[in-house]
């Protein structure tokens, strides 16, 4: 039914764009590019702070780069926000001409039409070189066989430590774990609980979906079947590790969320990483997109490493891809071409990657002599790109966000009630079941 409304939602976009105006000539006039000005494409963008300072600079690079085109950005305060404006405006037609959003939450407006099928422009375009984006990062940038997307900024939860503390409880501080049976052992020895009040926790983590990927995975536990109808992140295998957070908390090994589902950049979010960077806490996990941050916050000697294992690694991809919106304009949809094949070329990966902790998107960026005498200088970033042999793909459906909400706050759930990980998660899952229905 949900599917019925977004398409309707799209056929009144076309009627929109259609009573607008169609065709080149009429796209002509509106952009300017008849009378030799530049076709003038807007960028919506979803990151804001030193991230935002980034992106900021390469449209700024990319529009004086040449006189053809012109990128506005506009700054759309969050992936959730662009997500929601997007189908705003499929009703409305505002809309931009590329878009940054969220790998787990394009693929509804891939299978509605609303973003452009890239596959003619990767064929017919040599420069695009689309080979030599790195395979684990072109998990969730496509379905059913169609490229609607290219990667951007892209990332994996890893696993940052304080090696000083390692060093005090004795364990290694280049690999002090591997197992999240090794993550237990180690979290007790860092954890000072006097007189019943915690005075340092061993490990925390946000409630998040995000990371639910690998504690399933990694287990043997499935979020979706392929088919993506059927349900199967409640399973026991699936609960394991949230059930064991849960436990860990209950030993005061781990912090327990606070103000609420602390998923990653909320402001309980933000409480956990301050307190591992006041050194409250000893292991926590976070985004690679986090690596700036947390080393220039940092008094201490900083460690990254995988996230822990139960049976095999295995973790998700995050961050974002860049896609064009599928309008009746050729002119401004071969504009929309040109920016993000800019946006994602090799320079730019190297630029992005150093500037802000996201993974170079690119081979090529990768084996720069720039980029690896980085990771030389700095080899807390290395984990992350090694560990993206292990990266598997979220669940390609409409409904990637509800599940995650949804396991979210059963996460929560479970960790600060009576339930069960599996009661908590089975409820969630029921909930996700009738919205496939």
């Amino acid at each position: 039914m949900k599917k019925v409304i977004f398409q309707l939602m799209f056929v009144s976009l076309l009627f929109l764009l259609a009573a607008c105006g169609s065709g080149s000539e009429a796209s002509e006039n509106d952009t300017g590019a008849a009378d030799g000005e530049p076709v003038e494409i807007d960028f919506w963008y979803g990151l804001g702070g030193q991230v935002e300072e980034v992106i900021l600079n390469q449209v700024d690079r990319f529009n004086e780069a040449q006189d053809d085109i012109y990128v506005n950005a506009v700054f759309q305060e969050s992936y959730d926000v662009t997500s929601q404006k997007l189908q705003a405006g499929i009703v409305s037609g505002e809309l931009p001409d590329v878009v940054q959003i969220n790998t787990r939450a394009w693929p509804i407006f891939g299978y509605n039409d609303v973003f452009l099928n890239l596959d003619d422009y990767i064929e017919n375009d040599e420069e695009i070189n689309f080979d030599d984006f790195i395979p684990g990062l072109l998990v969730n940038t496509a379905v059913e066989d169609k490229q609607y997307t290219l990667p951007y900024n892209r990332s994996t939860p890893i696993l940052y430590y304080n090696k000083d503390i390692m060093r005090e409880i004795g364990a290694d501080p280049d690999n002090p774990v591997e197992t999240w049976d090794d993550l237990v052992e180690i979290a007790g020895k860092a954890s000072i609980i006097n007189d019943g009040n915690v005075e340092r926790f061993g490990f925390s983590a946000s409630m998040s979906g995000w990371y639910f990927y690998s504690l399933a995975w990694s287990n043997g536990g499935e979020i979706l079947k392929d088919d993506l109808t059927t349900v199967m992140f409640d399973s026991p295998e699936a609960a394991e590790g949230v059930q064991l957070w849960k436990e860990m908390i209950e030993d005061q090994l781990m912090m327990p969320p606070v103000g609420g589902t602390s998923t990653s950049g909320s402001s309980a979010g933000e409480s956990l990483s301050q307190s591992f960077f006041d050194e409250t806490t000893a292991l926590t996990i976070a985004s690679t997109g986090s690596l700036g941050q947390y080393s220039s916050n940092v008094d201490f000697d900083l460690g990254t490493t995988f996230l822990p294992r139960f049976d095999e690694y295995a973790v998700a991809t995050g961050g974002a891809n860049l896609a064009i919106i599928d309008t009746d304009s050729e002119e401004k949809q071969n504009a929309a071409w040109e920016f993000i094949k800019f946006m994602t070329s090799t320079d730019e990966a190297v630029y992005f990657a150093k500037e802000t902790g996201y993974l170079p998107i690119r081979q090529s960026a990768l084996d720069s002599e720039e980029l690896q005498a980085y990771y030389e200088e700095n080899p807390i970033y290395i984990p992350a790109i090694e560990q993206l042999e292990y990266a598997k793909e979220a669940p390609r459906s409409e409904h990637t966000l509800r599940i995650e909400s949804e396991v979210n706050k059963a996460m929560e759930k479970a960790v600060t009630s009576d339930m069960t990980a599996q009661e908590a998660l089975t409820e969630a899952a029921d909930i996700i079941r009738d919205v496939l229905e």
